[in-house]
């Protein structure tokens, strides 16, 4: 037989537990700090109170991520790219041979330019 008693499990699960919901609070603050994200509540996660079994088999409900999105967003765009492309169309007045010259441009010279500039500006407002 057994030498923990219920008691012992029952606090091991209730450890168990509540390291668990640390270390969901710890998550939700990393990634609200990272990425801006509001923190998780148990409610948001699938589960009806904090008390509720975290291990319990069954399927947390999944949004659209935001990578999805821009995935197809961005898939979108170049189809519509390769249709201007074939059939020759231009919408408010752009071209898709505009579209692949602002693409392939360098702007590295630009961006030192207007670095430059702002560092310059800053510079002079601290002198004054």
């Amino acid at each position: 037989m057994s030498d923990t008693t219920m008691e012992q499990k029952l606090r091991l699960v209730q450890q168990v537990r509540s390291r668990y919901q640390e270390d969901q609070y710890d998550l939700s603050n990393r990634e609200r700090i990272l990425y801006g994200r509001t923190s998780i509540g148990p409610e948001r996660m699938g589960y009806s109170s904090p008390y509720d079994n975290p291990y319990q088999e069954g399927d947390m409900p999944q949004g659209v991520s935001s990578f999805r999105l821009r995935f197809f967003l961005a898939v979108f765009l170049v189809m519509i790219v390769i249709v201007m492309d074939t059939n020759g169309m231009t919408v408010a007045g752009i071209t898709s041979e505009k579209i692949y010259e602002v693409i392939s441009a360098d702007y590295e010279e630009v961006l030192e330019t207007w670095v430059e500039t702002i560092s310059q500006s800053g510079t002079q407002r601290n002198d004054t």
